[in-house]
């Protein structure tokens, strides 16, 4: 019986290893945006662009648990855009709180930091992620979320 040295185990450990990569951790939070003086009103958006002294309003009506897909696209400037396709249950959730808060904005916080804070223009069942990343950060993102989502 032959037995293996340690550093042909090394490679084998190393090959297993090589195959299986670990999960690249990405969260997302998605909050109204409410004037900090109302009720329930939690952390402060320190925005450019924001004027008003605005705080994420409680709990987010999304995170990544509901995102069914990610993909990278551009926008009308041509540049990256991380695309987000949501999980049916919370597809409607944001069609209804987009409907309810036309003219408003939304915190979009990506690994708990602020990255856009958009005015609703209108309903959606999408979320577009335009935070000024390189065409590089957004396909690490948009590959990120499609690895949690199990589609990679």
């Amino acid at each position: 019986m032959t037995v293996p040295t340690p550093l042909v185990l090394l490679g084998i450990l190393a090959n297993g290893l090589a195959q299986s990569p670990s999960p690249v951790p990405v969260t997302l939070a998605v909050h109204v945006l409410v004037p900090c003086s109302s009720p329930g009103a939690g952390q402060p958006v320190r925005f450019p662009g924001v004027d008003a002294a605005l705080c994420l309003d409680g709990a987010p009506f999304l995170t990544q648990k509901d995102v069914r897909s990610a993909e990278l696209r551009q926008n009308s400037q041509g540049l990256p855009v991380v695309f987000l396709t949501l999980r049916e249950s919370a597809a409607i959730r944001e069609l209804e709180i987009t409907r309810k808060n036309i003219g408003n904005r939304v915190g979009i916080l990506v690994n708990g930091r602020v990255v856009a804070a958009p005015t609703v223009m209108a309903a959606s069942r999408f979320v577009y992620i335009a935070a000024n990343y390189t065409a590089k950060q957004a396909q690490e993102l948009v590959d990120a979320f499609n690895k949690l989502a199990g589609n990679r």
